[in-house]
């Protein structure tokens, strides 16, 4: 079974629709406590959270449409030397395993 990784068109489509989500969602609160405490203004209680609903649905979506572009880097666009690279800064944080509590008795022992 093959598997291929989304395109970026894919991941870009996928951020625009979560962030629009969740920015409709974010606008219909906003909007509804705002037209609870201001009034609903000319347009009515449905224009006036419609609105909100969506200027921000498309600004969560754009953003997080340009937020899934930049985090899609993959690592086949690397060269072999800055996989190395990076391999090598990754292992300076290695930590050493912890040594068996057998070593450490064994080595009080001695000392007494």
């Amino acid at each position: 079974m093959s598997y291929h990784q989304p395109s970026i068109w894919d991941k870009a489509k996928m951020g625009l629709i979560m962030g629009g989500s969740v920015g409709a969602c974010l606008g219909c609160l906003i909007g509804f406590y705002s037209t609870m405490k201001f009034g609903p203004g000319p347009r009515g209680y449905l224009g006036t959270i419609g609105q909100y609903a969506l200027g921000s649905g498309a600004s969560f979506g754009f953003f997080m449409m340009i937020g899934s572009c930049i985090r899609s880097d993959s690592d086949g666009l690397l060269g072999a030397e800055d996989r190395a690279s990076i391999k090598a800064n990754l292992d300076r944080w290695k930590v050493p395993a912890p040594k068996p509590v057998a070593f450490y008795m064994a080595r009080a022992s001695k000392s007494e």
